[in-house]
């Protein structure tokens, strides 16, 4: 009776009074696969988008007979590498020049686990399918850098950064910021968009904040490095109901051009039906308006002594607990 061959490491199965005088060869050669199936290296150039391990009956040169596979070489397209269809487990290094391009594992004619670039996978076939034994782990530890490629879902329970409380910066970057979130540990501080955070929320770009924002103790300051950055605040229908002129320093209510004075009020609607400003004092015993300003006796300052005027001019329309009056005024003397 002939020998046969077992499925999974391709062992030579001696027959009852086979191979006299090979005997010992054959045991010897099944032996160093079993070497090679639990502790076996072999390097695997990968050569073709469709790449078979190979495994060879009785043999020691066999390479799925190794317990660690080491993939190499220049991928030049979406690559599967496959062993035969039998159960097993390997530690896979991808050690591939991947590019855009993704590399599987599978066994022949079954599904395929994805590697990941320049990681190591630990992974088993049941025969018709590769399961990458990490993917569903449970508690997972990492002492050093762990890379994820792919999707990581949070499904109950919370994730904790540091709940040690150790120095240990937390980074997440965005597709053109390495800091798009940089939590800094050592100074208790949160960049957003930057790397060094100089109050507890530091903020490099636009905020935009869709329903209320609490101020709850402390103050607020815009612009508190004093730069020539305007701040607007729109209304349902004014595009600058409140608008500071950074660089000019002045501050518009309804104009996005407050250049003649200090403070410019601009009711520009021509049928908005109200009036630019309401002043409502409360205190009967306080005045509505307080000027203070530089004197002089005759009409060249802000105030002035001179008694006498030029010729009436025109008058203002005010109104004073609900009834219209005229105020006059008149040229300079």
């Amino acid at each position: 009776m002939a020998s046969t061959y077992s499925s999974t490491l391709n062992l030579e199965l001696q027959a009852s009074g086979e191979n006299s005088g090979t005997w010992g060869t054959i045991t010897n050669n099944n032996l160093t696969k079993v070497e090679s199936a639990t502790k076996g290296y072999v390097s695997v150039a990968i050569a073709s988008t469709t790449d078979s391990l190979t495994a060879t009956d009785g043999t020691t040169a066999d390479e799925q007979s190794n317990a660690i596979i080491k993939l190499t070489g220049t991928l030049t397209g979406n690559t599967t590498v496959q062993c035969e269809a039998v159960e097993n487990w390997y530690i896979v290094d991808n050690a591939a020049s991947m590019s855009t391009y993704t590399l599987g594992f599978k066994p022949a004619g079954g599904t395929a686990t994805n590697l990941v670039a320049g990681s190591k996978h630990i992974v088993y076939s049941d025969g018709s399918t590769m399961f990458d034994v990490l993917a569903d782990a449970g508690n997972l530890k990492a002492n050093g850098t762990l890379t994820v490629s792919g999707n990581t879902s949070l499904d109950g329970g919370t994730f904790v950064f540091n709940e040690s409380s150790a120095d240990v910066d937390f980074r997440i970057e965005s597709n053109g910021n390495a800091n798009a979130v940089f939590v800094d540990a050592g100074n208790d501080r949160v960049g957003i968009m930057n790397a060094s955070p100089s109050v507890e929320l530091d903020v490099t770009g636009a905020i935009k904040a869709s329903g209320a924002i609490d101020f709850d103790g402390g103050g607020f300051t815009f612009n508190d490095s004093g730069a020539s950055v305007d701040f607007r605040a729109e209304t349902n229908t004014l595009t600058h109901a409140l608008f500071i002129d950074g660089s000019a320093d002045k501050i518009g209510l309804g104009t996005s051009g407050p250049t003649s004075a200090f403070v410019t009020i601009d009711q520009a609607s021509s049928t908005g039906a109200i009036a630019v400003l309401t002043l409502d004092q409360g205190d009967a015993d306080q005045e509505f308006i307080r000027f203070d300003g530089s004197t002089a006796s005759d009409q060249s300052a802000s105030l002035t002594t001179d008694t006498t005027v030029g010729s009436l001019t025109g008058h203002i329309r005010v109104n004073i607990n609900g009834t219209d009056f005229w105020i006059p005024y008149y040229a300079t003397n």
